[in-house]
């Protein structure tokens, strides 16, 4: 096995490794190289192993640099994609050397689908929930609870319709909606920019699910795609129009068109294990899966301690709990310029 770093010559067999890889994610795609240089500068440095012609695994990451918080060498959320073990462990070890090379402080495999038996803290506080679509759309409606099917029919009366775009002209309806509700959600928001470098990058691997009451949007959600599934990133109403039922009728309408589209799951995206999300997610037939996170912070000694303090921090929670107060104008211009330094979350 020899672990290379990517060329641009080797792009078009990275991408067709990770659509055909079993772990492969949309998130392990090299177009994403791209989008975080052009939306943040972030310097790229992807891993690929090989077997004689053969690529066995791909760990892509990224330098966050920052004289704030200090540098980080992460990954995009979904970690790495290897074959078995013993590749994982290589790769994540030249990651490693790489990390204190560029004596980062912090080195992260963020929302990994498998806990790789690394000398790596891990933490699992996030799942997951993965529903089947290999049902026509009646079949998917009478799976449903009674109670889902209810809310669904609530929001219909309500006068809500969703429209599910795949050409990118939704997607200043979709910023405008999930910045207000991102805002009362304490979460500073990435810039419309790095969703417009996504699409630019992505042509053909995401959709936008927007919800509406005659002309005016009362919630979004964007996904991605890449094979047989559908993967949700972002998304949510805000909470004034909750009372209508929009995030009832925009999920049973994805689901729908997955099914429609012949897309076999929809990954409902994140949550925090027994939050209120979790539990609204679990109600939608679906099967919930653990994602972990693996790192370490660098020192005297290496600390096992988790490398995701970012976000764990004192600095962190207060900024998220002041948010809100903020006039949204505010929000909009400073959250992108804070996102820099957490960019995926």
């Amino acid at each position: 096995m020899i672990i290379t770093e990517l060329t641009a010559q080797a792009e078009p067999r990275w991408d067709e490794y990770i659509r055909s890889a079993t772990g492969g994610l949309p998130q392990h795609l090299c177009g994403w190289q791209e989008v975080q240089r052009r939306t943040y500068g972030h310097q790229a440095h992807y891993l690929m192993a090989t077997e004689g012609d053969r690529i066995v695994g791909a760990l892509p990451l990224f330098r966050i640099r920052s004289l704030w918080l200090g540098d980080t060498v992460r990954t995009m959320p979904g970690g790495l994609c290897a074959e078995d073990q013993t590749v994982a462990l290589a790769l994540i070890e030249r990651a490693r050397l790489w990390a204190e090379e560029v004596r980062a402080r912090r080195f992260l495999i963020a929302d990994t689908r498998q806990a790789w038996q690394a000398d790596l803290h891990t933490t699992s506080e996030h799942v997951y929930w993965l529903v089947d679509v290999r049902l026509d759309p009646e079949a998917l409606w009478e799976r449903l609870d009674k109670n889902i099917r209810r809310q669904i029919r609530m929001a219909r009366g309500n006068g809500l319709r969703v429209a599910i775009d795949r050409t990118g002209k939704l997607l200043e309806d979709f910023y405008n909606v999930f910045s207000d509700f991102a805002h009362q959600s304490g979460m500073p928001l990435f810039s419309r920019r790095f969703l417009e470098n996504i699409l630019q990058a992505f042509p053909g691997g995401y959709n936008i699910a927007m919800v509406y009451r005659d002309a005016q949007p009362l919630g979004g959600y964007f996904q991605l795609e890449l094979g047989k599934t559908i993967y949700g990133m972002w998304g949510g109403a805000p909470h004034g129009f909750l009372k209508l039922r929009p995030v009832y009728l925009a999920y049973w309408e994805i689901l729908r068109d997955a099914s429609e589209q012949g897309f076999s799951f929809v990954d409902m995206g994140r949550s925090a294990a027994g939050s209120n999300a979790s539990r609204f997610k679990g109600q939608w037939g679906g099967t919930c899966q653990p994602i972990y996170q693996q790192g370490l912070v660098f020192g005297r000694e290496h600390s096992r301690q988790s490398a995701n303090d970012i976000r764990d921090s004192r600095l962190f929670r207060m900024v998220t709990s002041l948010w809100p107060k903020l006039p949204l104008p505010v929000a909009r211009y400073v959250g992108p310029r804070l996102r820099r330094y957490v960019p995926f979350a």
